[in-house]
């Protein structure tokens, strides 16, 4: 079985930093994993440049926090003028109503996480005190001019019976959209955070639960898509409502903040460097074949009838739980590796 990538990924997720004024104990890209100097304002502009000419449609600017940048509002106007719809994964804290009022004229919507509707634990997760007030803050001045929110939930045993009341909270500010991505261990100290089978089950009952009873969050979804192998059978319907296929090796690339090139934001699988090649040349190079030909799934996937659905679940999350010594509680990984 073989997937026919496409000539240019369909978005690019472009990080612009390393830097965070947070410092989550979760996240997969932590201050210092990244060696070298951060892309100059002019290399952005080239790289974007190079994806326009490919015909990339969307590109999303992380990090890191993008607010750290002093050119961000700089390069967003250069990536808009290139005709690109744009968003921005950002945490919220450092918007002001000026920026706001600017970064509406380029994008017509933000994404910004939300642990907890708890103060104390949503401020203990992020690393910082104060971080729940200013993240509310910042959701505000989004919405007051006119830049929609999605709100996205690293979910963890320590959160996820608390998405429902997420929910409920962040209708009460106004925002469109909840996706829940389940936590990605980065550190084998971690394991404890890892959802099992019931947990995983009930975040997606949790998460029909807001799609049902609040209209206003008009959009609910799990984009790291969970393989249906690792629920009951009854719970395939619901997954098909939640699920966003993933699009690792064929639709999707992220440029690191030092130009590095890797299948997503999550991965370390590095293909190229765009400070020493052009975008299209390591779009086009052998390495990507992998993926084209679905190696980086178990066979037992490819015989899947749901494999267009999930595409095997998010390749990453069984990555870093293999490398951390543990195995994905999965039928595909029980019998593909026993």
């Amino acid at each position: 079985m073989k997937i026919n990538r496409f000539k240019a990924p369909l978005y690019v997720q472009f990080e612009l930093t390393e830097r965070c004024n947070n410092k989550c104990y979760f996240c997969y890209n932590p201050l210092g994993r990244i060696s070298g100097n951060e892309l100059n304002t002019q290399e952005v502009f080239n790289i974007l440049t190079q994806l326009h000419d490919v015909g990339v449609f969307r590109i999303n600017f992380n990090g890191g926090e993008p607010l750290m940048r002093s050119d961000f509002l700089e390069i967003t106007e250069y990536a808009h003028s290139l005709g690109f719809e744009l968003h921005m994964n950002t945490n919220s804290t450092l918007v002001t109503a000026d920026l706001a009022k600017k970064v509406a004229l380029y994008m017509k919507s933000v994404c910004t996480s939300v642990l907890s509707s708890d103060e104390t634990l949503h401020d203990k997760m992020t690393g910082r005190e104060g971080a729940y007030k200013d993240v509310f803050r910042g959701i505000d001045i989004w919405r007051e001019n006119g830049v929609e929110v999605e709100v996205n939930v690293c979910t963890s045993t320590e959160n996820y019976s608390d998405i429902y009341n997420i929910g409920e909270l962040i209708a009460k500010h106004d925002c469109y959209a909840l996706c829940s991505t389940r936590y990605i261990l980065n550190s084998p100290e971690n394991k404890h955070l890892l959802l099992n089978k019931t947990q995983t089950e009930e975040l997606i009952d949790s998460l029909l639960k807001v799609k049902e009873e609040l209209p206003i969050i008009r959009d609910v979804s799990l984009p790291g898509p969970v393989p249906y192998c690792e629920v009951g059978e009854e719970y395939y319907e619901k997954l098909r409502l939640l699920n966003v296929p993933c699009q690792y090796g064929y639709g999707l690339a992220r440029v690191s903040p030092v130009g590095i090139v890797t299948p997503c934001t999550i991965s370390d699988d590095e293909m190229g460097n765009l400070r020493t090649s052009a975008f299209l040349e390591v779009w086009l190079g052998d390495s990507w074949n992998k993926y084209a030909n679905m190696c980086h799934i178990p066979n037992v996937c490819k015989e899947c009838d749901e494999l267009s659905k999930c595409r095997g679940g998010c390749v990453v999350y069984d990555q870093s739980m293999v490398s951390a010594g543990t195995s994905p509680d999965t039928k595909k990984w029980r019998e593909a590796y026993g």
